[in-house]
C-alpha cells in the first residue's frame, strides 16, 4: 500500500513507541512525504517529538514534489501541474485548506492513501476520489 500521512496525525504515532516500530518495519508500505507536512513538523516546538518525527520521516519516507502555489511552495520542492489536477477541486471556497490540497494532489499522483483524522479534510478526498482512512483505521 502507499501511504501519505497529513500532519494530524503524527503527534498520533508518537503517543505509542509500538506504532513507530511497526511503521518502520512495515516494508509492505510505501510513505511519501511532502514539504508540506515536513514545514509542519519543522515548526513543532516539543524539540523530541520535533526530531523524533522528522527522524522516522527521513527513515521510512520518500519525498514527493507538491503542486507549486505561489506563497507556499519552495523551488525544488514542487512541480508545474496541469489544469487538470485536483488540487483546485480540493480547495474550500475561502482557500482556507491550501496546504492540504496540496498533499491532497501529491496522493492522487502517487497513488496514495491518505491517512488523516481531518474529517472535512477526508470528504474532500473522497469526494475526489482519493483513498483515504483514519489513523485509527491505519
Amino acid at each position: 500500500m502507499r501511504i501519505m500521512f497529513d500532519t494530524n496525525v503524527f503527534d498520533k504515532m508518537l503517543s505509542s513507541a509500538d506504532d513507530v516500530e511497526i511503521i518502520v518495519a512495515c516494508t509492505s508500505n510505501d510513505y511519501f512525504i511532502t514539504s508540506v507536512q515536513k514545514e509542519e513538523l519543522a515548526n513543532i516546538r516539543d524539540e523530541n517529538k520535533k526530531y523524533a518525527l522528522l527522524e522516522m520521516c527521513t527513515i521510512v519516507a520518500k519525498a514527493t514534489p507538491t503542486p507549486a502555489v505561489v506563497g507556499y511552495s519552495k523551488v525544488g520542492d514542487c512541480v508545474l501541474v496541469d489544469l487538470e489536477d485536483i488540487y483546485s477541486d480540493l480547495l474550500t471556497e475561502t482557500h482556507s485548506n491550501v496546504k492540504d490540497a496540496m498533499i491532497g494532489s501529491a496522493a492522487k499522483r502517487e497513488l496514495c492513501t491518505v491517512v488523516t483524522n481531518d474529517i472535512r479534510f477526508s470528504k474532500r478526498l473522497i469526494n475526489c476520489h482519493i483513498p483515504t482512512m483514519t489513523y485509527e483505521d491505519f
